[in-house]
């Protein structure tokens, strides 16, 4: 039953994708996975459209995210089933605890892309601490020291809707703290765009937290909440990038 619900989603996605639209979909994510050219609103409109039919239960929700995951052409991965099982799993918040985070954690090891890491941690991820804190930061804790880089900006991602709601404040900038030294692009860009949506909320606090940490930014890092201050603040956070020694 689940092969069969994973080919046949398979099958639909692959009516509704471009050559053309595959093409640059690969060439924009450097992804060697192999892409139909579907685009993400379409992938929506799909999981949204088989949950609403299917009623699935926690179960059947993830086989079917496993079988998507697992479904290969010319034995590479499908990029657009891979994205339909992130968004069956968004699609379903209800369904998935802090149990389910080690079924998650094996597929932010295969994701290699960000298109996939991030919606996976910071929407499905993200509800999971946001609701289950005392089971779900310790394995976030855990994840920030994780040797591959891609559970490591898990972690920072995965705090998002708890900072939203102003929880886990001091528990982000240790992780910033932690992870500020990685040359990593993608560490650095994702403690960038954290801070800027914190210094939406919190700006004099993220402020002094780039002050404070002048000595070891970069400036991946220091451009995006730099985004958020006056440009009098702005330029002066650049001039104290400028002259460090």
């Amino acid at each position: 039953m689940t092969t069969r619900a994973a080919q046949a989603l398979a099958e639909q996605l692959g009516s509704l994708g471009t050559t053309e639209r595959a093409v640059g979909q690969a060439a924009y994510l450097k992804s060697t996975d192999h892409h139909v050219g579907v685009t993400v609103p379409d992938v929506r409109r799909v999981a949204k459209a088989w949950l609403r039919t299917a009623r699935p239960t926690h179960e059947q929700l993830l086989a079917l995210a496993d079988a998507l995951w697992e479904h290969r052409t010319g034995g590479r991965p499908v990029y657009e089933c891979r994205l339909l099982a992130v968004e069956l799993l968004a699609g379903s918040p209800r369904l998935l605890t802090a149990a389910d985070l080690q079924f998650i954690e094996g597929r932010l090891r295969e994701c290699g892309t960000w298109a996939l890491v991030d919606p996976l941690a910071g929407w499905v991820v993200g509800r999971i601490v946001e609701t289950e804190p005392v089971q779900a930061l310790p394995v976030l804790d855990r994840w920030v020291g994780d040797t591959d880089f891609w559970v490591r900006r898990s972690a920072v991602l995965a705090l998002s809707r708890s900072l939203a709601a102003g929880r886990e404040r001091e528990r982000f900038y240790g992780y910033c703290e932690r992870l500020l030294p990685e040359t990593e692009f993608f560490i650095r860009k994702v403690l960038g765009w954290m801070l800027r949506e914190e210094a939406s909320r919190n700006p004099a606090e993220v402020e002094a937290w780039l002050r404070a940490h002048m000595q070891g930014m970069n400036l991946v890092t220091l451009r995006e909440p730099m985004r958020k201050f006056s440009p009098t603040v702005a330029a002066e956070l650049r001039a104290l990038y400028d002259t460090r020694r």
